[in-house]
């Protein structure tokens, strides 16, 4: 049991302790200081949008201008400066075509106003143009559209040669090969088999004077598996053999007796990687493919358009063609027929407009068909064209080469060439005169 004494004893030591204690700290605990009020976020300003691009401003074209007629094949285009309102970079993508509104980009991403064309456009043709304009980030502006229509032929007064190395002769045949013009056999009075070459049209020069197929003349002449080829012809009597060359001098029959029947007046072109003779001789018009030369197989009998001489036969848009001549009957012919695979033919046109002929020339230039001169009971110097086989336009009724048959056509060095043939005004001729 405690006693007093200690009781007080314990109360006083606890006393102590407690002040004791309390004499530690100069005080409570002070509450933590109250914090300085922070100013609020300020919003933050936004990013400031970057502007939407803006296209070049509107222009417009200088050159072809609009209506323009007789431009030159080669034109050279022009237009003002495009300004971008942003400053950017602007180049120009040039359109031209057939179209009224052309979508074939003929240049693009050039940086000058001005573009001189380098490839020949089609004489006669209507064109459209138009520029756009564009930034760096592709935000573009059109011009207008201008249209203009390209020069016609261009006649020269003068033939490139009056009178060539080789003679005076008609139902020779001509053909451009190893970049030259050759001329190959023909009648000047007699049957021939010389064979001529010319680099310019000017000066020919003899590859041979004597041939190894017989003289004659009416035969047709193609290029075809690098080589020259000599097929038929009238040497006084009808033929059907096939011959070719690699060089105009030594040449090499295929076969003495193809299958088609002897003929003279046909024609011959190359379609489909093969070589086609089609009509001529008595009145015929069956088709006939190889492709060697050696191996002939028929493709038809008889064709719709009726059997035919002198007719002309050439290779457009991807079709064959034959065009007038002199039909069953003795009839001269201006229909026009086309076939895609030589034994289905379609008629282009009954009647064309230049007048039924024989002994013409028909070739393919500046993407158009081209008729020329011919005989339709007189000579004829006219020369007429096509885009399209039906429709017709004349280019001329009196070209400066006086009226002529038998004469050759071709197309070398971008120029239409006419060469040699004879009337009864002036005999056998042997000029060749160029257009382009």
């Amino acid at each position: 049991m405690k006693t007093p004494t200690t009781f007080y004893l314990v109360l006083l030591l606890g006393m102590f302790l407690l002040n004791a204690a309390c004499s530690k700290d100069d005080g409570p605990e002070a509450p933590p200081p109250a914090a300085e009020e922070q100013p609020k976020d300020e919003e933050k300003p936004s990013e400031e949008e970057e502007p939407a691009n803006r296209a070049p401003e509107t222009f417009n074209l200088i050159g072809v201008t609009d209506g323009a007629v007789g431009v030159d094949v080669y034109p050279t285009f022009s237009w003002q400066a495009a300004t971008d309102p942003d400053d950017d970079a602007v180049s120009y993508d040039l359109y031209l075509g057939l179209a009224e509104d052309p979508t074939e980009v003929y240049a693009e991403n050039l940086s000058d106003t001005r573009l001189e064309l380098s490839n020949r456009l089609n004489i006669y043709d209507t064109y459209y143009w138009k520029v756009i304009a564009k930034d760096a980030k592709n935000a573009t502006i059109s011009s207008s559209i201008n249209k203009f229509t390209v020069r016609g032929l261009n006649f020269t007064a003068e033939p490139v040669v009056e009178e060539a190395a080789f003679s005076g002769r008609q139902s020779h045949t001509s053909i451009v090969f190893d970049n030259k013009l050759w001329v190959i056999g023909g009648y000047d009075g007699n049957f021939k088999n010389d064979v001529w070459f010319s680099t310019d049209g000017n000066i020919w020069t003899e590859a041979t004077a004597d041939a190894p197929f017989s003289a004659r003349y009416g035969h047709t002449t193609v290029v075809f598996d690098n080589r020259l080829w000599v097929i038929g012809g009238n040497d006084g009597n009808s033929k059907n053999d096939v011959w070719f060359s690699t060089d105009g001098n030594t040449w090499t029959e295929a076969t003495a007796d193809a299958p088609f029947s002897d003929r003279s007046s046909h024609a011959t072109v190359v379609f489909d990687n093969k070589l086609w003779v089609i009509g001529g001789g008595i009145f015929r018009n069956d088709v006939w493919f190889s492709t060697d030369g050696n191996t002939w197989t028929e493709a038809t009998a008889e064709t719709p358009f009726s059997g035919r001489y002198g007719h002309t036969t050439v290779v457009f848009d991807d079709k064959l063609w034959v065009i007038g001549g002199r039909g069953t009957g003795g009839g001269l012919r201006n229909d026009v027929w086309f076939s895609t695979d030589g034994i289905t033919w379609t008629q282009a046109k009954a009647d064309a407009p230049f007048s039924a002929r024989d002994g013409h020339t028909t070739v393919v230039f500046n993407n158009k068909l081209w008729v020329i001169g011919g005989y339709d009971l007189y000579s004829k110097n006219d020369i007429w064209f096509s885009n399209d086989g039906n429709t017709w336009t004349e280019a001329t009724d009196n070209a400066p080469f006086s009226p002529r048959s038998g004469h050759t056509a071709a197309v070398f060095d971008n120029k239409l060439w006419v060469i040699g043939g004879s009337s009864s005004e002036d005999g056998r001729m042997n000029d060749a005169w160029a257009f382009d």
